[in-house]
């Protein structure tokens, strides 16, 4: 027997010792570039290709891109007889393939995209840079991996809310198991100064090459995540140092001629070892520390234990509960109006009351802060009792005004919020008509059954109810199916682009369509140029909020318009002329 034939069935012999072995269900023998060198087990049923279709061509070929991106740099830093398991990669059919690999298509929300675990082994022998990756088959649509959240469009890491929510989890999971879980904030060049250095096209390819580093860092390759922009956190074991990450970005630039003064990566890492935090402080610290970084950067930062930002965190909430306690009921919030018109004519159907501070800043951060530490309802109801105020001032002119204010859904399901609401309304009367509620959804509506019966309380005592920002959450069309509204807004984010893109119109057509075979009115908001409301007009949107028609101000103009327009009265609706 030859030396070459001798030599082949050894390798034919340590294939399938080595498959037998792995309880697996697909080998694949790999060089360094992914190309599949040899291929045997359930090929055709897990891969969906047969056998002599994948021999020879690179695995990344059959991968949706950033998984191609993340099995080379997995490749890329394996020793000599080293291992790496548990790395999950998202498989794509023919046309998805052609799509995902001609940039047309996204790794997000792939309802049909299959998963398989992965443990690749290298090879030994220094002349033989060989790999062997075994595969696991997996459930389509598997909810830990990438391919079921939303990610980054470059980098392919998760967005902040998904972080969150994984990172916590993991951390949880690691302390049960007796290990200690680490999240390191890292800050490298923004994007628009990599741009200019490195040029587009090379500056995402950089930032892919980098995600796919933070990952394999990340437990279970999936706690990282992009926080802004230049900004990024990774979960990950206690083994694994602040240090040990930065290199690892540095290499990637390395790999492009970009030197480390460029990349500029720097980063802290906070510890959530010890046994003295209870889960749900777990999950608090991360939300808070995510979003300080988020906001603030690295600076303010010092690689300090979980406990300790825990002392800091309520510290800071306690004196934020304080403050925001002082600005409601000392009345130093201001109100803005702006208002919401028939598309028809464009005369005022309504105005919006919105929010400001004397200070000027926006409120948005403050609303989100109070409605994580439950105190929403007493800035609702301040809103609420200016607005009422204002209702009563035209009535007293014989003007007939209408506004509508937010109804944060913590408030809504808050039985106490609920009667002082009902309190303060008494004063209207037969005029609670002019009082609209919008319901937003800042905050997720958990009991629906329990918000249907609110919002039929308010609907029964005369208000119109509005569902606002309808389509921006997974959640609109259940509620739309258990609340009974008045009016739907419809999310901006679908109006900006209606105009260039046909999905978009398709969508908003979609919700027309329900809407009026459910006898609810619809509302457009963020409308800016004249062509979106000839198109929204045409699609049969019946009023519309936006800087085209007026921007929110703090005086409403004398002429208001006669506002909703009269008919006969159906239960708690009145039927449009």
């Amino acid at each position: 027997m030859s030396a070459t034939v001798a030599n082949r069935l050894r390798e034919e012999r340590d294939r399938f010792v080595g498959f037998a072995f792995s309880n697996a269900d697909v080998l694949l023998e790999l060089d360094e570039t992914s190309k599949v060198l040899w291929a045997g087990g359930a090929i055709k049923s897990i891969l969906g290709i047969d056998n002599a279709d994948l021999t020879g061509k690179p695995l990344t070929s059959i991968l949706a891109t950033a998984d191609g991106i993340l099995l080379k740099a997995a490749l890329r830093n394996l020793g000599l007889g080293q291992r790496r398991r548990d790395l999950n990669l998202v498989l794509l059919g023919g046309e998805e393939q052609a799509a995902d690999h001609s940039g047309s298509g996204t790794n997000s929300g792939a309802d049909k995209r299959h998963i398989v675990s992965t443990c690749i082994n290298r090879s030994l022998k220094k002349d033989s840079p060989h790999y062997f990756l075994t595969m696991m088959n997996a459930a389509y649509n598997a909810v830990p991996h990438s391919g079921a959240r939303r990610r980054d469009r470059v980098t392919g890491l998760a967005e902040a809310v998904e972080f969150t929510y994984a990172a916590t989890h993991a951390v949880q999971e690691a302390r049960k198991s007796g290990k200690s879980a680490c999240l390191t904030l890292l800050e490298i060049c923004e994007t628009d100064e990599l741009n200019r250095v490195m040029g587009a096209a090379r500056a995402e390819a950089l930032m892919a090459e980098i995600g796919a580093e933070l990952k394999l860092h990340a437990i279970d390759n999936e706690t990282a995540a992009k926080l802004g922009d230049g900004k990024f956190g990774v979960t990950h074991l206690d083994g694994t140092t602040t240090e040990t990450i930065v290199e690892a970005i540095n290499r990637v630039g390395d790999n492009f001629d970009v030197t480390p003064e460029t990349i500029h990566a720097t980063g802290k890492t906070i510890s959530f070892s010890g046994n003295s935090l209870a889960d749900d402080d777990v999950e608090s610290i991360l939300s808070y520390v995510v979003g300080k970084f988020s906001a603030e950067g690295i600076v303010n930062f010092d690689g300090a234990t979980a406990d300790q930002y825990l002392k800091r965190m309520t510290a800071e909430v306690l004196t934020r509960v304080v403050a925001m306690r002082d600005l409601i009921h000392e009345h130093r919030i201001n109100l803005h109006f702006q208002p919401i018109i028939h598309m028809q004519d464009r005369t005022p159907h309504h105005y919006e009351v919105l929010l400001r501070f004397e200070d000027g800043r926006s409120p948005f951060a403050d609303v989100m802060f109070a409605e994580e530490i439950n105190i929403v309802h007493e800035l609702d109801l301040a809103v609420t009792h200016g607005a009422i105020a204002r209702i009563l001032k035209s009535e007293a002119k014989g003007q007939e005004l209408r506004l509508a204010v937010n109804m944060s859904a913590r408030s809504l399901l808050n039985d106490t919020f609920l009667t002082m609401f009902e309190q303060l309304t008494e004063r209207m009367g037969k005029n609670r008509n002019r009082l609209i509620i919008e319901i937003t959804e800042s905050a997720k509506l958990d009991d629906l059954p329990k918000a249907a019966r609110a919002v039929d309380t308010l609907r029964s005592a005369g208000h119109y109810v509005c569902l606002d920002d309808f389509g921006a959450g997974a959640s609109s069309l259940p509620y739309l199916q258990q609340l009974q509204v008045d009016f739907v807004k419809i999310d901006g984010a679908y109006i900006k682009s209606i105009t260039e893109s046909l999905r978009e119109r398709a969508i908003v057509q979609g919700v027309l369509t329900t809407c009026r075979c459910l006898n609810i009115k619809t509302v457009a908001e963020m409308v800016e140029k004249e062509d979106q409301h000839k198109c929204l007009l045409d699609l049969g949107v019946d009023l519309g909020q936006g800087w085209l028609y007026g921007r929110p101000a703090p005086e409403i103009p004398a002429a208001t318009g006669n506002g909703i327009r009269h008919g006969k009265r159906q239960g708690a609706k009145e039927q449009w002329a």
